[in-house]
């Protein structure tokens, strides 16, 4: 039986064999005559086929006798159709000419999945915002692009005025936001007495706002966190950007050394100092600089190194004769700066699947931030001086296992304060406090992402050195996917604060803070506070958000008006208060034509002090913002921004009392010689409201890329020059008295031009 099944085997075989032929041959250029290789030489219908070499041959074997059609084609060239006559068991030779074509493909467009929507989709955290460094230069600028001023655009935060980068989150105060550059605290942002932020536009990679329902990875502020990631820059080389604008010029480097070490430094200087003193002979004696550089470095083992380190100052020096006010005859010099300084390094290592994980990861950082203010009245004549010194670590261990998340980190600070008063004619300090506590924290967080359900449960124990306490602050928020696109979040929890700023919140304009910390006379302040809300997303580049939110604040530190110098402890007076409201927030994302959000607001606020109860400065109910760019293609982009907002409160002027000094001798009263004639007298305090603001912004830049792109913008702040009221200026001495107001920003055009190669 096998004999006869191998013979009829082999029977089939010479069969197939002398039926079949091969065909070989060579392909090459017609316009160059070189070989083209890797082109496709198919038999049409059948499955025979195979690619040339690099020389430009090929052999096809077992082509079925008789008339064979060959396809040959490459990717470059015009395909060929050759007819051959195959002979069986011969070979077939031939030689295949292409002529060189342009092939036209259809575009091919890659696009990563937006932060965003990874944000919605992952994490479990409320109403975060992400805003990538490039928006900045297409919303309407002030001079230049600032992050702060882009941060008040968006919902649930507060501007008092045009005058002030300050803002407040959710009816909190202005020194209860926690600020991050990469990961590192500052504690005054602010350039020009809080009318420009620190931040340098060209080095912002992007920059997050969580206004509330924040993890427990986060402590020391009440209400938000704004973190600032630096650019990095990815290209081998020396590139960088060079901007110039009517308040400052900027100068920024980067790049990356063997793939794996990258670096960014830039530096800032306004020059409004050196331009008046080229057009009058009147002094603008202030300047600001800002200088920051990056350092990251990606090590064999897969862990990364970085350096943070940040100087800004602001500089006022003058002579008091200058200005015909002098307290010494000689004019005396007039001195006040204030500023910032960061050093930080950080490591994150990843280790693999340890400790029972998937994978687990450890992050370790350290830092040293300093904040210092002098103001020197007269050559020492009267001097105050604040210093503040923030010596970090923090350090946090995440483990992934399945659908599991747990984090678990340290926070550490040591903490040095200084404010003292002194005067030349005085041997000894008017005031002289010293402060040095530290604050611990351990705190734990567990995500657990099912199908449609995101839980993270956490918990913050926190204490504070020379005050005498300590507490333990929960966070919990739930996500409930109704479907892909739709989700439901509720979020609560507590914060806590022990770095107070002792600042007028009444004044209208930030000059300056003085930062203390809690101790036995002041408290360590709270806040607890909720949230519900739902997000709905429409493909992956376009969504709306609506949030309910509440907070209950206790032990909330505020300036004493009314403090006695010579008495230490009642610089601040204790105060609790209630806030609630609605955010919304409609979202196009910065991949279509027309990018940009809508942004509107709804909040109630109030305090209750020694006085009674009033509404705080930032109470404003209904606050509207719409800031939106416009691409339409070619060279040239255009920026909008609308804000409306009703009126902040103020403590109106009832009245005035006229001072008197009697003389006995004449048994008279007379005004004269008086410090203070007038003095006014104010109503309820915040039961007054100012008119609505409203301001429409607009901007055009034209972005002719290259070797050098070159970046020209024209911004037109407050377009239609509406009168939004900063402030009121009472005159009883007239008959009736008058009212007058004074204006915040009026019309206001600006331009600049950023070089970058």
């Amino acid at each position: 039986m096998l004999p006869l099944l191998f013979s009829v085997i082999l029977q089939a075989a010479r069969l197939a064999s002398d039926s079949t032929g091969v065909v070989a041959g060579q392909v090459f250029d017609a316009a160059t005559r070189q070989p083209v290789a890797s082109a496709a030489v198919v038999v049409r219908g059948t499955r025979v086929g195979t690619l040339v070499g690099d020389d430009g041959r090929f052999v096809l074997p077992a082509v079925p006798a008789g008339t064979a059609r060959l396809i040959v084609s490459r990717i470059g060239f015009r395909s060929d159709t050759i007819s051959v006559v195959v002979r069986a068991n011969d070979t077939v030779r031939v030689t295949v000419a292409l002529q060189p074509s342009t092939a036209r493909l259809q575009a091919v467009k890659v696009a990563a999945a937006a932060a965003e929507r990874d944000q919605f989709r992952l994490s479990g955290s409320p109403s975060v915002v992400s805003v990538r460094g490039e928006t900045l230069k297409r919303v309407p600028v002030i001079g230049e692009p600032d992050v702060l001023r882009v941060v008040q655009l968006l919902p649930g935060v507060v501007a008092t005025n045009d005058f002030t980068a300050g803002y407040n989150v959710r009816g909190g105060e202005s020194d209860q936001n926690l600020v991050l550059l990469d990961g590192f605290p500052i504690y005054n942002p602010f350039h020009l007495g809080g009318l420009f932020g620190t931040f340098i536009d060209e080095t912002v990679g992007e920059f997050e706002l969580l206004p509330g329902g924040f993890p427990a990875r986060y402590g020391s502020r009440l209400s938000s966190v704004l973190s600032v990631v630096p650019k990095a820059e990815a290209r081998s080389g020396v590139h960088g950007a060079a901007s110039v604008s009517v308040l400052a010029s900027t100068l920024s480097l980067g790049g990356t050394v063997r793939g794996s070490t990258s670096w960014n430094v830039a530096a800032r200087r306004t020059y409004a100092d050196r331009f008046v003193a080229l057009l009058s002979e009147r002094q603008l004696p202030y300047y600001f600089t800002d200088m920051q550089a990056h350092l990251r470095h990606t090590l064999p083992n897969g862990g990364v190194a970085s350096l943070t380190a940040y100087r800004g100052r602001d500089v006022l020096d003058a002579s008091l004769a200058a200005f015909g006010d002098s307290s010494q005859a000689g004019g005396g010099e007039l001195l006040f700066d204030w500023g910032n300084v960061l050093v930080g390094m950080a490591y994150t290592q990843p280790l693999g699947a340890r400790w029972g994980g998937d994978s687990t990861r450890v992050m370790q950082r350290v830092s040293w931030t300093g904040f210092s203010t002098n103001l020197d009245l007269g050559s020492g004549s009267l001097r105050f001086a604040n210093r503040l010194g923030d010596s970090r670590a923090w350090g946090e261990l995440t483990r992934w296992r399945g659908n599991h998340e747990t984090l678990m980190g340290y926070d550490w600070s040591g903490l040095r304060t200084r404010f003292d008063i002194g005067a030349a004619a005085s041997n000894d300090p008017i005031l002289d406090v010293a402060q040095r506590p530290s604050a611990a924290s351990l705190y734990v967080d567990h995500t657990i992402r099912g199908r449609r359900l995101i839980t993270r449960l956490g918990m913050r124990g926190e204490t504070v050195t020379g005050t005498g306490w300590s507490g333990l602050s929960p966070r919990v928020s739930l996500k409930w996917f109704a479907s892909p696109d739709l989700a439901v979040t509720v979020a609560g929890g507590r914060t806590t604060q022990w770095t107070p700023a002792l600042r007028n919140e009444q004044a209208p304009v930030r000059i300056f803070d003085f930062w203390l910390t809690a101790d036995r006379n002041t408290p360590v302040s709270s806040a607890w506070q909720g949230s519900l809300g739902a997000e709905k997303w429409w493909g992956g580049s376009r969504f709306v958000r609506v949030e309910g939110w509440s907070k209950r604040y206790r032990q909330l530190p505020s300036s004493n008006l009314f403090n006695d110098p010579d008495v230490l402890g009642d610089e601040f007076i204790v105060t609790t208060g209630d806030s609630y409201g609605t955010d919304v927030l409609v979202r196009q994302l910065e991949s279509q034509r027309v990018s940009g959000w809508v942004a509107y607001s709804f909040a109630v606020n109030w305090r209750n002090g020694p006085d009674g109860r009033f509404a705080p400065v930032q109470d404003r109910r209904h606050n509207l913002n719409v800031v939106s760019s416009f691409r339409p293609g070619g060279v040239w982009s255009y920026g909008v921004r609308l804000g409306v907002g009703t009126g902040t409160p103020f403590t109106d002027v009832v009245g005035q009392l006229v001072r008197r000094r009697y003389n006995p001798i004449t048994n008279s009263f007379s005004t004269g010689n008086l410090d203070i004639s007038r003095e006014p007298i104010g109503g309820v305090r915040n039961a007054a409201r100012f008119p609505l603001f409203q301001r429409l912004d607009l901007s055009v830049t034209r972005t002719k890329p290259g070797k050098r792109t070159w970046a020209p913008y024209v911004s037109i702040v407050n377009a239609y020059n509406a009168r939004n009221v900063f402030t009121y200026f009472f005159d009883y001495a007239d008959n009736p008295p008058t009212r007058t107001a004074i204006s915040q920003f009026p019309f206001i055009p600006t331009a600049g031009v950023t070089v970058s190669w």
